[in-house]
């Protein structure tokens, strides 16, 4: 009786120390997502204030001025003189 005993009482504590150990494996996979969780949401918000940024750039960059300015600057053009002007007349 008391090997039947012994026997119940060591399996009942490998049990219990393979659920402690379950335990501290989900626990640990859980701060793992929760890290790589955050990790996603900090990359996320980064993203939308970029896309924020490109946006608002955006519109800046397609402000006539800008483009005429750009133009000018950049690619060294200039309005067409007055004798470069060619007006069509639309014939029915």
């Amino acid at each position: 009786m008391i090997r039947v005993d012994a026997f119940f009482i060591a399996l009942l504590f490998v049990l219990a120390a393979a659920s402690a150990l379950g335990v501290i494996s989900s626990q640990h996979r859980a701060r793992k997502l929760y890290i790589a969780l955050e990790y996603e949401q900090r990359r996320v918000a980064n993203l939308e204030e970029d896309w924020r940024r490109l946006q608002l750039e955006q519109g800046v960059l397609t402000e006539y001025r800008q483009v005429e300015r750009i133009a000018r600057e950049r690619l060294r053009m200039a309005p067409p003189g007055a004798g470069q002007i060619v007006v069509l007349e639309d014939r029915p």
